[in-house]
This record gives C-alpha cells, structure tokens and sequence, in this order.
C-alpha cells in the first residue's frame, strides 16, 4: 500500500449515487470537510463530464470517485495548473496498470494508446481572487470489457492489460490513485508550475506533430505547441500561433 499524507486518509464508500462530485457537493453545504477527504461508489447513475457532457459507465467495473481539495493557496487565474496536477496524476496512475502508452487529450482526458480510458470534472469555488475549494471527479474504466457503439474511442485499463487475467480490486485501487494525486497536488502546493506545465505539455497527445482540427465549419491544419496560462491550447497554424479555448476546438481523429 502506497502511504499519502492526507488524500485519501478519509475514504467515504457508498454503493449507488447519481453523482460522486453532487453528492461530495451536498456534504461540503452541510460542514467543512477533511482535506483530501474521497467519495467513492460502486455505481455512478448520473455521471457528469465538461460542459454538461454524460460520462457513461458500467456500475461496479469501473473507478468513479471524487476528490475534496482546499487548494486557497492558488489564485483563481492560476487554476488550470490543477487541472494539469490531477491530469498527470490521472496519466500516471493509468501508466502504473498498463505498459500501454498513455498520454492527455487537452484539456483532461486520459487517453490509452489514443482512446479514452478516463474523465475529469473539477468543480472550483471561487472566493475573492483564491480558489476555496475544488471538488474533483474522476472517472476511470478498469474491469470494462466492452463499449456502446456510440462509444468507439473508449477503452479500460483491463482491455489494455492481457496479462491481467482477474478484474482489478477498485477498493485497492483508490489508494493507488491517492497517492498519485498528492504527488503532484504537493508539486502544485510547492508552486513548481514550470514543471507542471512542461510535463503536462510534453504529455499531451499530438503535441508537436501536425493534425487537422475543426474550428465551426472550418478546418485547420496545424501543430500543438504548447498551454496558455488561461488553459487554451496553442496551434501553430502557418507559423503563426493560434490559441483556442475548449469546446472552440474539436480533434479530426
């Protein structure tokens, strides 16, 4: 068992709910929770994904859980820096389970060897100029074996692991996935954004190498070079660099 210092020393483990970042919400109205405290289920009915997306799961195969961080140190303009801890935490956690190649899609998916294995869903509350906290939802497929048509990019840990022959243990699992989300939340805390941003940049899928995008109706032909501060993603077009925020964007696969 891998030690953390606080995430997830308090693991709240629930059977079915509709949301881990709603029900994680519910607890925050009520009183202040313990730092790094988890809530895990078996069985997410109403998952959410960005930008009021449906982050569809198979109950009781997969790791769904949400985080409850206080990061009051980070102002709010530099947020996108946990967005970038808890994508390299999420990488590496999905690296830890497979030899298979794992990398970001912009601005949080977790990608294996160019499909979706896991989702991200940071909810921050603002106060002032600080963030007063974040709940951070995780959606992880570890024991899926198979997909819905609609679904033809994603995969699960298992599917990319022949060699583990049993279905993962989730419960052990979230301690695993704690403690890579303090290393890098500590990182964060240490305020070492220059290497946060280049481990997520060098990280990302597609970076430096030349793909189509759709921008509306139109295509663009160009080469990821780097993040914004803000978070937007920055593609060199013709030599000129152009900086698009999430949803302008969409990948040509």
């Amino acid at each position: 068992m891998q030690e953390t210092l606080f995430i997830g020393k308090n693991v709240i483990h629930i059977s079915s709910i509709p949301s881990t970042n709603d029900y994680a919400k519910q607890l925050l109205a009520e009183k202040k929770q313990i730092d790094g405290t988890v809530v895990l289920c078996d069985e997410q009915t109403q998952g959410r994904g960005q930008m009021g997306a449906v982050w569809e799961t198979e109950g009781k195969k997969n790791l769904t859980a949400s985080f409850i961080l206080y990061p009051n140190f980070l102002s709010a303009d530099k947020q996108f820096y946990l967005n970038m801890a808890v994508s390299l935490a999420v990488r590496e956690f999905c690296e830890s389970l497979t030899e298979d190649f794992v990398q970001i899609k912009w601005p949080n998916d977790v990608l294996v060897n160019g499909k979706k294995t896991a989702g991200i869903l940071i909810e921050n509350a603002i106060q002032g100029s600080n963030i007063q906290h974040a709940i951070i939802g995780i959606g992880v497929n570890i024991n899926q074996d198979s997909f819905p048509e609609h679904l033809p990019r994603a995969t699960s840990i298992i599917l990319n692991n022949p060699l583990h022959t049993v279905p993962f243990k989730i419960d052990m699992l979230i301690n695993s996935l704690s403690f890579f989300m303090e290393k890098y939340y500590l990182q964060l805390r240490q305020e070492h954004c220059h290497f946060l941003s280049k481990a997520y940049i060098t990280s990302l899928w597609r970076y430096n190498q030349t793909h189509e995008f759709l921008k509306g109706n139109q295509t663009i032909r160009g080469e990821i070079t780097g993040i914004s501060k803000e978070g937007k993603l920055e593609i060199d077009v013709n030599g000129k660099i152009q900086r698009f925020g999430f949803k302008e964007l969409e990948y040509i696969l």
